[in-house]
């Protein structure tokens, strides 16, 4: 939302001479023209009240722009419509992400696809195979959206692979957690997070990298998720309280034969990482963040830009966050901490993000001491490496996790 500032205009005064007229005549009786000259107090009250309205309209914005980026919201949005289904087909109108080549699910209120290539379509319209139906049935005229995640449900029903439902204690309440089994409880486990306002299911698209490993994997939930203890607030905080549930989680997984771990982040779940990493690093073995946010400050202009907001509101609004939240963004810009890593890392950016910032992670990973740093930039937008090519990024996942594993 942009409100135009009211534009105020100087009064035009006219100009009254008081010089007798040039006659010896009399002049005839007239009413004096008189016209008020503005006093100094009114138009400093005029002033004061626009910037107050100014400042009231900055401030409005800036605390609304804060809401949004610590805004807890789990609802589903379906922006696309399928606009055609047949022959084991199914007609999208034409988004970047509708005709992305890759993995991808097609998700509706009561149903999930798994999408197939391209297979046509004109200036408007695309049309993609769709390689199985998961559930429900597809409709025309329904909304709909693309879904990176791909899967749905647990590990067991999307995947095929054993699990348990567990819970690891925390500072706000028992937190759940799925706890995929490995070849053996001791040694290495892999710890995944997921992003702002996601869920478990974002972890999915890594487990068979892991599984295939033997390696067991605790992909947990944190404070504010469905189904978890919510903060006292129930605000996010950007990782700055959340961090303490991924120590809670390391907590778990050394009391049942965890000897260290590698802790796997996605977006705020990589802002996570890195601040459980330079709290305490001795557990950690190795480090996997996918589009992670490497700068919050850079993230929120990023955002203000896309919102069309002047970097001046921006500002307002970072100002108006750390108010709300009580925390510093600079404490969240981790390239001056990227001279002392120490722990291995696999950094997993997309060219497209239009979510995160991506150049704070391209300065981490280049001013980090060399070889620490494994860095892969692919197509895609925010956290879809995996989606362009699931081969490629498993292929990655797993030799780097059998170096640090």
């Amino acid at each position: 939302m942009t409100t135009d500032p009211q534009l105020i205009r100087d009064a035009n005064f006219d100009v009254v001479s008081t010089a007798a007229p040039e006659s010896s005549a009399p002049a005839s009786p007239e009413t004096p023209r008189h016209r008020r000259r503005p006093r100094p107090r009114r138009l400093m009250a005029a002033a004061l009240a626009v910037t107050v309205l100014l400042c009231a309209v900055v401030g409005g914005i800036g605390w609304y722009f804060a809401g949004v980026a610590i805004e807890v919201d789990h609802s589903a949005e379906y922006p696309l419509t399928i606009e055609d289904v047949g022959n084991g087909t199914v007609t999208l109108s034409r988004e970047p992400i509708s005709e992305r080549s890759g993995t991808w699910a097609l998700v509706w209120e009561n149903g999930r696809a798994l999408l197939g290539p391209v297979v046509g379509g004109d200036d408007s319209h695309v049309v993609r195979k769709v390689s199985s139906m998961v559930e429900g049935t597809l409709e025309k005229d329904t909304p709909a959206t693309v879904d990176h995640w791909v899967y749905d449900g647990d590990p067991k029903t999307a995947l095929g692979l054993p699990f348990q439902d567990v819970t690891y204690p925390s500072k706000v309440g028992p937190m759940p957690a799925w706890l995929l089994p490995g070849t053996s409880s001791k040694g290495t486990w892999v710890i995944g997070i997921h992003g702002r306002n996601a869920d478990k299911a974002e972890t999915f698209r890594a487990m068979r990298a892991v599984h295939g490993l033997g390696l067991p994997m605790m992909s947990i939930a944190y404070r504010n998720d469905v189904g978890a203890p919510p903060s006292d607030d129930r605000k996010n905080h950007l990782g700055d309280t959340e961090w303490q549930d991924v120590v809670s989680a390391m907590g778990y997984a050394r009391a049942h034969g965890a000897t260290g771990v590698v802790l796997y982040g996605w977006s705020m779940g990589g802002a996570m990482v890195m601040t459980t990493l330079r709290k305490d690093p001795s557990f950690v073995r190795g480090v996997v963040l996918d589009s992670p946010v490497m700068d919050w400050s850079a993230t929120l202009d990023k955002q203000g830009d896309a919102r069309h907001l002047p970097r001046f509101m921006t500002g307002v609004a970072k100002h108006v966050l750390q108010w709300r939240i009580g925390i510093e963004l600079s404490d969240f810009d981790q390239r001056p901490y990227a001279p002392h890593l120490r722990t291995p890392t696999l950094l997993f950016t997309t060219r497209d993000d239009a979510t995160v910032a991506n150049r704070p992670a391209f300065a981490f990973a280049r001013t980090a001491p060399p070889g620490m740093v494994t860095h892969i930039t692919t197509p895609g937008d925010h956290t879809e490496a995996w989606n362009i090519d699931p081969a490629a990024y498993e292929r990655s996942l797993t030799a780097f996790l059998k170096k640090v594993g």
